[in-house]
């Protein structure tokens, strides 16, 4: 077994594919970017120009959704940089933007069960 498929093994939610502006700010600063793929429990973005961190802060997060005027909003804290793309974990996330964030989830999955997995997961990590 590939390293790539144990990783993918390992995770317990599945990343969803999706292109959409988002903003991230940290104390003050703010970069806009392109959203690579999101997941129920973070999100990978285009490491934006310019892009430097104040410590372990937390960055705000808004994603927005494509035709709406709906944005997923999340607190969001770095994890890694690879390839000139930045993951981070969410730390919290509003009602309104989980809504938003399970239908996004459950459209590109067409599991329901899976779905239903990942959110227990999700609830039990918490």
């Amino acid at each position: 077994m590939s390293e790539t498929q144990e990783h993918q093994e390992r995770r317990q939610f599945s990343r969803i594919l999706f292109n959409a502006e988002c903003t991230i700010s940290q104390d003050g600063m703010m970069w806009s970017t392109e959203l690579e793929d999101i997941s129920l429990k973070g999100v990978l973005i285009s490491k934006p120009e310019g892009f430097s961190m104040k410590g372990n802060k937390a960055f705000d997060a808004s994603i927005k959704l494509a035709g709406d005027q709906q944005c997923i909003n999340m607190k969001l804290v770095f994890s890694n940089e690879h390839n000139n793309a930045l993951g981070f974990s969410c730390e919290h996330i509003d009602l309104d933007s989980m809504t938003h964030l399970k239908r996004l989830v459950e459209l590109n999955l067409a599991d329901e069960a899976l779905l239903h997995r990942e959110l227990s997961a999700l609830s039990n990590a918490h």
